[in-house]
């Protein structure tokens, strides 16, 4: 039997970029070494890989397009995984399958599924089984059961029969997960994307409550790690076969056990991998990070979700914030970069709550930023949670996409979402006490922000007390006074800067600049092309300045203020830097991804750049330019260095 597993296409927008992480998802290939294992035939199909590789667009035509390639494989099975934030996409994609293949069985799986079986069944024919919690035990007898359609003896799973809905006891978790097979990577693309690092599944199961998190809903409250032997295995297989010596141990809380983690250090010492984990900031200590660091490790992420003393009880975290500077400290020292992840819009979260947690992050901005990743999330409702328990009656749908939900791109797609509420929970909302808009300014100017880079921020902080709060709310009170309708981006802050220092002020001119390289770091295409169509001047050269590229006009020495404000972070750039005005031009280097270069201009090169602003011949420059600009037009050897550099771009060729 061939089955084939749909990854979900789970994409995260950060600084205004799309990111997709192209990784294997380790479920769905655990399962396919258990299928295969047992003689079917387990292929996996990733969405984000044909979306990275521009064989699939974020439009209206995405979701039957994925169920094209899904069919193309010739599945008899088809067995997908999914997240609430993107489940519109799955329900859209098995809805097309279904549509075109009737007698296909489609199997669900996956955190959200596992939460809202009844709901999702009750309300969603396209779905034959939803298979609950950890799958690899259940889908040989779930394979086995399809012909007769008798499910009953098969535990913790929800089907439909005769037109009811009926749901197993039991969800039985793997206690040893040292007996599952090693995942199929094989079935992955790893050699041809180039991968430097895999993800591996280090365990699975959190002991602890916090009141917003799904984790123990899906993987249970049983704490459980692979073995240290088992676990070289499969890093030393990975590696022999493809040469990766870099690995995400995958758990939410690798370091709960410490006597485990450190029989894995022992073990993994003196092969020469990298790695990264997961970990509570009071699950380890100092003598536990050396160890780590010693064998290897380089990067932890830790979720701190809030700077608040009083939120970390109500959201029963209960994370000593006294930790956080300590251990933070010792994992930079130590030479390990971190992630720092904050959460904003708890029902319950006061103005003190939420700037607490602001001005903590802002406390970041003062640390090596090569070292640091700070994150500022949204709350959305989870499934299973406490929260969500106590608070169903109250969530609201204002259509808002956070930084992790999926867009809508289907017509319907929106009132699909807001007439199923507890299938599409986390595209709602906590009514709370601070107003919903101002979370959602908090959460989306924190992205542009950050995007200016720590050196900038940290900066910019010395006019507002020092405190990421004061700034954030001096912003947000001048916006809601009417000044302000566009989004919350680079512009938005440049107009505040400029209302409230000048337009001439330094300040203004650094955040302009780094807003316009920020801009370039975020294009994830050229879209500088135009139809040969819409050009006037058909059978002739055609050029215009290209997308990536930007004009910064009048503003200051930027490159060597930042240089200095990241080189003499505590003395004032020299009054002399702050005083001069140039014109640069910003170009991001399209072999190095997020690399932008600059160049100072002299006037008749920025005449000549923005004169192409719009597409022009070669016969026009000659013939106009010092017509429409005043200056006499540079010999054509200059628009030809320019057009090698990518600076201007070609829109149609010449015809001979």
């Amino acid at each position: 039997m061939r089955i084939v597993f749909v990854d979900n296409l789970l994409f995260e927008s950060t600084e205004g970029i799309n990111r997709y992480t192209l990784q294997p998802h380790l479920g769905l290939i655990s399962m396919i070494a258990v299928v295969e294992g047992a003689g079917h035939e387990g292929l996996l199909f990733d969405p984000k890989v044909e979306v990275a590789k521009g064989d699939l667009k974020l439009d209206e035509s995405l979701y039957w397009r994925i169920a094209k390639g899904v069919l193309s494989l010739e599945p008899e099975v088809v067995g997908f995984t999914s997240l609430g934030c993107n489940f519109i996409c799955t329900l859209k994609v098995a809805q097309y399958i279904r549509e075109w293949q009737p007698e296909l069985p489609i199997l669900l799986g996956g955190p959200h599924a596992t939460v809202l079986d009844r709901a999702i069944m009750s309300r969603f024919r396209q779905f034959d089984v939803i298979v609950r919690n950890e799958a690899e035990l259940k889908i040989l007898p779930v394979l086995e059961a399809l012909a007769s359609r008798s499910f009953f003896g098969i535990p913790g799973i929800t089907f439909r029969m005769g037109g009811q809905v009926w749901s197993t006891p039991g969800d039985p978790v793997i206690s040893d997960l040292d007996s599952i097979p090693i995942p199929a990577y094989y079935r992955y693309p790893i050699r041809e994307l180039g991968l430097k690092s895999i993800r591996v599944d280090a365990g699975r199961g959190c002991p602890f409550e916090c009141t917003f998190c799904s984790t123990a809903s899906f993987f249970g409250r049983k704490y459980r790690l692979k073995s240290a032997n088992r676990l070289v295995q499969e890093l030393d297989q990975l590696h022999a076969t493809y040469g990766v010596s870099d690995f995400s141990l995958t758990h939410d809380l690798f370091t709960v056990n410490r006597h485990k983690v450190m029989e894995f250090c022992e073990a993994v010492q003196n092969r020469g991998y990298t790695w990264k984990c997961s970990a509570r900031m009071d699950c380890v200590n100092e003598d536990l990070l050396e160890r780590m660091s010693a064998s290897g490790c380089r990067s932890i992420y830790y979720g701190i979700e809030a700077g608040s003393a009083r939120m970390q009880k109500i959201s029963k975290k209960h994370l000593n914030l006294s930790l956080f500077d300590p251990i933070l400290n010792a994992t930079q020292r130590l030479g390990m970069s971190a992630t720092v992840s904050f959460i904003t819009g708890y029902p319950e979260e006061l103005e003190v709550d939420q700037n607490a947690t602001l001005d903590m992050i802002g406390d970041c901005f003062g640390r090596d930023s090569a070292a640091l990743n700070v994150q500022l999330h949204l709350l959305t409702p989870e499934p299973g949670t406490e929260l969500l328990t106590e608070n169903r009656d109250r969530i609201r749908y204002d259509g808002h996409i956070s930084d992790f939900n999926f867009p809508s791109l289907e017509s319907d797609d929106g009132a699909v979402i807001e007439r199923n509420p507890e299938v599409f929970i986390n595209h709602h909302y906590f009514p709370a006490v601070l107003s919903r808009r101002r979370h959602i300014f908090v959460t989306s100017i924190y992205q542009t922000l950050y995007s200016l880079g720590f050196p900038l921020l940290r900066y910019m902080l010395k006019f507002y007390r020092g405190k990421l709060s004061v700034l954030v709310d001096a912003m947000r009170r001048w916006v809601e006074h009417g000044n302000w309708n566009g989004p919350c981006d680079g512009a938005l802050i440049v107009e505040f800067l400029s209302a409230r220092h000048g337009e001439a002020h330094h300040l203004t001119g650094l955040v302009r600049y780094m807003s316009l390289a920020s801009k370039l770091r975020s294009l994830t295409f050229d879209n500088s092309v135009i139809c040969e169509s819409n050009v006037q001047s058909s059978g002739t050269d055609v050029y215009q300045l290209s997308s990536w590229t930007r004009i910064a006009r009048r503003v200051p020495d930027c490159p060597r203020i930042l240089e200095h404000l990241i080189q003499r972070r505590n003395e004032a750039p020299p009054a002399s830097l702050l005083r001069q005005r140039f014109d640069f031009l910003l170009q991001m280097e399209r072999a190095e991804k997020e690399v932008v270069t600059n160049f100072a201009l002299t006037a008749p090169s920025v005449a000549v750049l923005e004169y192409f602003v719009h597409p022009r011949t070669r016969k026009e420059y000659e013939s106009d330019f010092s017509k429409v600009t005043g200056y006499p037009a540079a010999p054509l050897a200059f628009i030809d260095a320019l057009i090698d550099r990518g600076v201007l771009k070609p829109l149609a060729s010449r015809v001979n």
